[in-house]
């Protein structure tokens, strides 16, 4: 990521965030198709599904916006 220049923060960092998304989701989406050819990898990318929503979630706890149930 490249780093934010004060001016523009808000453009910069929604392009960012954006940008993140799309990456995110492609490589999810890439990993779970061939998940479904070799199932031997439904394990591994069961495990990075949980690890990124665990990683967001402590992120948003770290920023105030995620209060747990």
């Amino acid at each position: 990521m490249s780093t934010l220049t004060t001016d523009r923060i808000a453009n910069e960092l929604l392009e960012e965030t954006l940008l993140t998304l799309d990456q995110i989701s492609t490589g999810i989406t890439v990993m779970a198709i061939n998940a479904t050819r070799d199932p031997e990898q439904s394990p591994r990318v069961r495990q990075l599904l949980g690890d990124l929503l665990e990683a967001l979630q402590e992120a948003e706890e770290d920023l105030g916006t995620y209060e747990p149930s």
